[in-house]
């Protein structure tokens, strides 16, 4: 990704300015550095993997065998025997003992991938004073740097050509370069002035030219502005770019197994409830009665594995990079009459254009039927006699615009020390008033705020703390808020009786009508700590102090695209209560 603003000055030096040592370079001559750096780094690897069978020597085990005239099994037929050397019959029917040393040799694989990454850069910057105003010095700093990155990741032959029964995948072999200079400006322009004890700019460019992207030119303004000592006030209006990954441009993609819930079928998936998603299955030439089925034949009654595997992880040779505005505008009290108190409130918007995704199997399929998108529906296709999906493409896309807007906010306060100890309290929350996206120009927006969909997006987050210190004891007790969410519906699986888990069956989310609104979780942390005489910390702590139980949400399991693999619980929420015991040393 690119800032606007220097992202490394004056960290490692491989030539000096003439006449110049290291110490100078702490303490410069005439408020000004001048550095060179350079960059290599190389970094490689072999995977090595067993557990799979290579699929032709299985074949040739298991065909036709025959007792030669030497008393030994061997491959083939007496008119065309395979060479015992190229052979080892394998009786599966056999049992256990028939799955000798030699015949498990012959018919395992053992894969063996390889890696590798190479980063070359060259760096050059230049900052100091430029001159003096009123309120203080102007001060510059000015880059340039190249970069050339490459990178590759081979699966072994067989991984390849499908010859194992390991997924297969493909490779990735890729490369590009990035030349980019920059500048920073950072203006003090008013100072202990009536109304304005301090007011400074910062402004800030960037120029990218890529290899494979092309220029790009990306900028950023900012200001402190405080009016009297008590409040601070700050603001920013920055441009963004993010340039595809390797990986995302040139990922070779590999096989996967996905679980998903059909949004066609009709009686468990969104066409069950939803007359537009209906429509839009029945135009795709389902019948009304289309069923998806699981790996036994039997129609599904929640999100299961799919029939055949699917192609995952692709390189998009077609990426844009994504890029944003960002603004942000907020203040920091601290009241003279009240010492120990500040408060702070920031409102942030961003707005993300050409945003770079990896998109699973559900979001094709909803993006498809639920929504209506085309282009999404040129990524699958389906067997044309039962209606089942038998193939599926998904990597990395520019799904259109993303767009967020909240407040976050922050209050503290140490209280004056008294004989029993020092209190101090601590609280950190988040508002989220939206998280929209647009996955073309052309559909509308689909706010996640509040829901579960693959990931939390929370309406509301908070931290509070409480901290105790006396002497060298000290102790801290906290809680964290997560508002509720929406996640999915659940039912006992029968075709004809309603869901069990459903707070609003008739209302519609992201993934179509029905959803279940799950509480709001609260946890409580505590911490116990002792300073010793040899600089060393003693803690001891619990976190999810009154052991609340996780909520059920079957948005979290990964059948519905969520990050858990298995399990329908909130995966960066507890489970359960969790004791420790921690030493730190100082030296």
């Amino acid at each position: 990704s690119t800032a606007p603003w220097p992202t490394r000055m004056s960290v490692a030096f491989n030539s000096l300015p003439n006449g110049a040592d290291r110490d100078d370079l702490v303490q410069p001559h005439a408020g000004k550095n001048e550095f060179c750096r350079s960059d290599y780094s190389d970094t490689g690897g072999t995977v090595v993997s067993t557990g799979n069978l290579n699929l032709l020597n299985l074949k040739k085990a298991l065909g036709p065998s025959f007792l030669n005239a030497n008393g030994v099994v061997q491959c083939g037929t007496p008119a065309n025997p395979l060479p015992l050397a190229g052979c080892t019959p394998f009786d599966i029917l056999g049992g256990p003992s028939a799955s000798t040393p030699a015949a498990l040799a012959y018919v395992m694989s053992t894969g063996q991938a390889t890696y590798g990454s190479t980063v070359k850069s060259l760096t050059a910057d230049m900052s100091g004073e430029l001159f003096s105003l009123p309120a203080g010095p102007v001060s510059a700093a000015v880059g340039a740097e190249h970069r050339q990155l490459a990178g590759y990741d081979r699966p072994g032959q067989f991984e390849q050509s499908g010859y194992s029964t390991d997924l297969a995948a493909q490779a990735t072999v890729g490369n590009y370069s990035v030349k980019e200079i920059y500048a920073e400006l950072a203006v003090p322009v008013l100072r202990d002035q009536p109304l304005a004890q301090m007011l400074s700019l910062n402004l800030a460019t960037r120029h990218s030219n890529y290899s494979n992207f092309g220029a790009t030119t990306n900028s950023k303004a900012s200001f402190v502005y405080k009016p009297i000592k008590e409040l601070m006030t700050r603001g920013t209006w920055a441009q963004g770019f993010r340039a595809p990954t390797l990986s995302d441009t040139f990922g070779g993609g590999s096989q996967t197994f996905d679980s998903f819930l059909d949004p066609c079928d009709s009686v468990k998936g969104d066409a069950a409830g939803n007359a537009a998603t209906r429509a839009n299955c029945l135009a795709a030439g389902l019948p009304s009665t289309y069923r998806q089925l699981n790996q036994s034949g039997a129609p599904v009654t929640a999100a299961t594995q799919g029939l055949v595997p699917f192609m995952s992880g692709a390189g998009n040779a077609d990426l844009k990079p994504e890029t944003a505005v960002t603004k942000t505008l907020g203040f920091v009290y601290s009241p003279a009459s009240l010492p120990g108190l500040d408060f702070s409130l920031d409102w942030y918007k961003i707005v993300i254009d050409n945003r770079i995704k990896s998109i699973s199997a559900s979001d094709v399929m909803n993006q498809c039927y639920i929504n209506g998108v085309t282009s999404f529906c040129n990524k699958l296709t389906r067997d044309p006699l039962t209606g089942q999906i038998n193939s599926l493409h998904r990597g990395n896309a520019n799904l259109g615009k993303q767009e967020t807007e909240g407040i976050d906010f922050s209050l503290n306060y140490r209280f004056p020390a008294m004989p029993w100890g020092q209190f101090s309290f601590k609280s950190e929350s988040a508002y989220v008033k939206s998280f929209k996206v647009k996955s073309t120009a052309d559909s509308g927006w689909i706010d996640y705020i509040g829901e579960f969909s693959g990931n939390p997006y929370y309406r509301f987050r908070s931290n509070m703390t409480v901290d105790w210190a006396r002497g060298d004891w000290g102790a801290s007790f906290g809680t964290r808020y997560y508002s509720g969410v929406k996640t999915q519906c659940w039912d006992i699986g029968s075709d004809t009786s309603p869901p069990v888990e459903c707070s609003n069956p008739v209302d519609t989310w992201s993934d179509g009508i029905g959803f279940n609104k799950t509480k709001a979780m609260i946890y409580n942390d505590l911490t116990i700590s002792y300073n010793t005489s040899w600089k060393g910390k003693i803690m001891v702590g619990a976190n999810n102090v009154f052991n609340i139980s996780p909520r059920i949400n079957y948005s979290a399991n990964s059948g519905y695209s969520g990050n858990s693999s298995s399990a329908s619980v909130d995966p960066d929420l507890p489970l359960d209560r969790f004791f420790w015991v921690r030493y730190n040393q100082a030296f």
